[in-house]
């Protein structure tokens, strides 16, 4: 088996209070419920994956398993309690720059990945997307990345590292093992 990392080709995030700003170039990304009603954030992450199927992953390959790495920045979850990070697929073209919470491009319904994220954690976490990332692999499923929520019912933010930080190795990935 082979393993290869793919960074994102954009990212940002949306943020509930502020309806019509955009978050797309700055260094991270949030989910969540930060101070009060109304003042959820999710975030939005794609990858480059014509490169599986022409430059990285020879056709015909098998993917075995694929995760979405995120490198934790803040956590604000509570202390002794836990949240759940959801990813899920993005139905419609979006732009990185133009994203907003009153635009905010439409995902399915159903998570196709989920972890569980402690208060006090840091480091990376990893959402397995297997049967996602095959689709997009297969061309089943146009791929236009994964939308990220968490809890929004409490307050207890997360934010991640995004493509604008200046040190790439805390970037978001997309590992795939073929």
């Amino acid at each position: 088996m082979t393993e290869i990392y793919f960074t994102p080709t954009v990212d940002a995030y949306i943020a509930q209070w502020y309806p019509s700003s955009n978050f797309g170039i700055v260094p991270y990304l949030y989910i969540c419920r930060y101070k009060q009603n109304g003042d959820s954030y999710r975030s939005y992450i794609e990858f480059d994956m014509d490169k599986i199927g022409s430059n990285s992953i020879p056709p015909g390959s098998v993917i075995h398993n694929a995760y979405l790495n995120l490198r934790i920045y803040r956590n604000e979850i509570p202390s002794g309690t836990t949240i759940t990070l959801n990813a899920y697929r993005i139905l419609q073209n979006w732009s990185e720059t133009g994203a907003t919470w009153n635009n905010q491009p439409i995902s399915g319904s159903n998570p196709d990945g989920s972890v569980t994220i402690t208060s006090g954690q840091s480091g990376w976490v990893k959402v397995k997307i297997s049967n996602l990332v095959k689709e997009w692999f297969q061309g089943e499923v146009v791929n236009r990345g994964v939308m990220l929520k968490g809890e929004e019912g409490a307050n207890s933010l997360v934010g991640f590292f995004a493509r604008e930080y200046p040190n790439t190795s805390y970037w978001p990935q997309l590992e795939v093992i073929y």
